[in-house]
């Protein structure tokens, strides 16, 4: 089964229309010449980017070992929202990572990353693009509008949708009391 990944974003940007009612668009072509087409999928872009960048397992690698290149450098990929170093002090600096202990830029060795990835919208999974879809549609709402009526009702929607997206969150990332931070806060006072 092939999914049309155009009609996600479509479909989403329909939903922060619906939020102004406005109409809904059929196909890329309405999407082209819609000022608030466009508008939405900035907002889309932008709240995708928030909510991915705090960093859910589907989208976190823990250890990721990146190379320097012939001059010592490590240059960030540019999917990259978020980027820490597992045993130094390691800070993104010009899209390179910079070693703050050092204070140098060039490496010897490969360093272990924590890493946030940035996804396409169409490749994350229904729960979480729902929550951004909807937490965008409230963005999207109070900037073009301001309603506090309707601000309400996709606030409610917002919450449920992030219920949903935690929900699946816990699933895929299999958590458990002993190996969260709380728990290991917990052992430690012990």
């Amino acid at each position: 089964m092939e999914i049309d990944n155009q009609k996600l974003l479509l479909s989403a940007v329909n939903i922060l229309l619906q939020t102004i009612n406005e109409q809904g668009l059929e196909d890329d072509e309405d999407l082209a010449v819609s000022l608030e087409g466009k508008e939405a999928v900035k907002v889309l872009t932008e709240t995708k980017n928030t909510v991915l960048a705090r960093g859910w397992d589907f989208n976190t690698d823990e250890g990721y070992k990146l190379t320097p290149d012939s001059s010592g450098f490590i240059q960030v990929p540019y999917n990259v929202l978020d980027i820490s170093g597992v045993s130094k002090s390691i800070v993104m600096r010009e899209w390179n990572l910079y070693d703050k202990d050092n204070q140098t830029r060039k490496f010897d060795e490969p360093v272990s990353c924590n890493i946030v990835w940035n996804a396409n919208f169409n490749d994350i999974t229904h729960p979480i693009r729902h929550y951004i879809t909807i937490r965008a549609a409230r963005v999207f709402q109070a900037r073009m509008i301001g309603d506090g009526n309707q601000y309400t009702f996709t606030q409610q929607d917002e919450q449920l949708a992030l219920i949903d997206a935690k929900e699946s969150e816990g699933r895929t990332g299999k958590y458990n009391m002993l190996e969260s931070s709380f728990g290991i806060n917990l052992q430690q006072r012990n």
